[in-house]
C-alpha cells in the first residue's frame, strides 16, 4: 500500500512534528505573495530533495495542496502538470498523483532548473535552449520536408487569434518549438525539446499577459517560420538564436524587478519564451 505524503502535523514547543503526524505542513504553507506555477513547483522539489516527500510517496490532493499555499487550484494544477511532464510526479486517474523513483538524470537536472531558476543560473538554461533549439531550427530549414513551413506559419496565425488567451497563446508558442524540433528529423533532439518546452512552460506562465511581449514573440516566430519554409538554413539558425537571446534578456529583466520587489509585492510577469 502507497505511502500517504499527508499533512496532519501539529507543531510542538521544540518544533518537532507531534506523534502519528507528518512533517511536510512545515513546507506547506501560505506564500508571502502572489504566486505563479513555479513558485509552486519550487515548493514541491524542496519537499523532494529534503526527503519530506519521497518516491512512492501520494502527495496531496488538489484542493488540499491550493488551502495549504493558499492558492488557487488553477496554479496548482499548472504546477502538478508540468512535474508529471518532467516525469517527477505520476498521475493516476482515481488513484492520486505519487513522487516518482529517479529514472533519468536529465529529467532529474531539468527539474532543478525549471524549480530553482534564478538570475545567476539563467545563462545556464539560455545557452542550452540555444544549443539544441538553434540546432533544431537549422536542421528543420535543411530537410525540407514538405508542409513544415506551412504548419509552423499556420501555428504562428493561431497564435495571434489567441493573444487575449494567455495561456492558449503559451500552449501554441510550446507547440511551435516542438514542432521544430520534430522536423529536424532526429527524436533525440525532439525529447530534448521537449524537455526544455517543459520547463518554459513552468516559468513563462504568466508571462504571455504582456501585449508587448507576445507581439515580440510573433515577430520574431514569423521570422523562424519563415526561413525554414524558405529552407534557409543560415537564415533559420539566426532567427532562432535572436529569438531565443531576446526572450531571455526579457525574462532577465523581469527577472531582476522580482528580485527587487518587496516580498508582500505580486510577481511580474515574464517575458515570453
Amino acid at each position: 500500500m502507497a505511502k500517504s505524503a499527508g499533512l496532519r502535523v501539529v507543531s510542538t514547543p521544540s518544533g518537532r512534528a507531534a506523534p502519528g503526524t507528518s512533517a511536510s505542513e512545515q513546507h506547506l504553507k501560505p506564500l508571502p505573495r502572489a504566486t505563479l506555477p513555479q513558485e509552486i513547483v519550487a515548493a514541491i522539489a524542496e519537499l523532494i530533495l529534503k526527503r519530506v516527500w519521497k518516491p512512492g510517496d501520494c502527495i496531496p490532493p488538489e484542493k488540499e495542496l491550493a488551502a495549504r499555499f493558499a492558492v488557487g487550484r488553477s496554479t496548482i494544477r499548472e504546477a502538478i502538470k508540468s512535474l508529471v511532464i518532467l516525469g517527477v510526479i505520476e498521475a493516476r486517474p482515481g488513484d492520486g498523483s505519487y513522487i516518482r523513483e529517479a529514472t533519468s538524470q536529465l529529467l532529474s537536472g531539468a527539474f532543478q532548473w525549471g524549480s530553482l531558476l534564478t538570475e545567476q543560473n539563467l545563462g545556464d538554461l539560455v545557452d542550452v535552449r540555444v544549443l539544441i533549439e538553434v540546432e533544431c531550427a537549422g536542421r528543420a530549414a535543411a530537410a525540407g520536408a514538405p508542409g513544415v513551413g506551412a504548419h509552423l506559419l499556420q501555428i504562428v496565425e493561431r497564435m495571434g487569434d489567441e493573444r487575449s488567451r494567455s495561456k492558449a497563446f503559451m500552449d501554441l508558442d510550446n507547440e511551435f518549438h516542438t514542432a521544430i524540433a520534430a522536423a529536424s528529423g532526429n527524436p533525440l533532439y525532439l525529447n530534448l525539446a521537449q524537455t526544455l518546452q517543459s520547463l518554459v512552460a513552468v516559468w513563462y506562465l504568466d508571462t504571455y499577459r504582456l501585449e508587448r511581449t507576445k507581439a515580440a514573440t510573433l515577430k520574431e516566430h514569423l521570422a523562424i517560420a519563415k526561413a525554414i519554409e524558405a529552407r534557409d538554413e543560415h537564415g533559420a539558425r539566426e532567427a532562432m538564436r535572436q529569438h531565443l537571446l531576446r526572450a531571455a534578456e526579457r525574462l532577465r529583466k523581469i527577472v531582476d524587478t522580482s528580485g527587487s520587489a518587496g516580498s508582500d509585492q505580486p510577481a511580474a510577469p515574464a517575458a515570453s519564451a
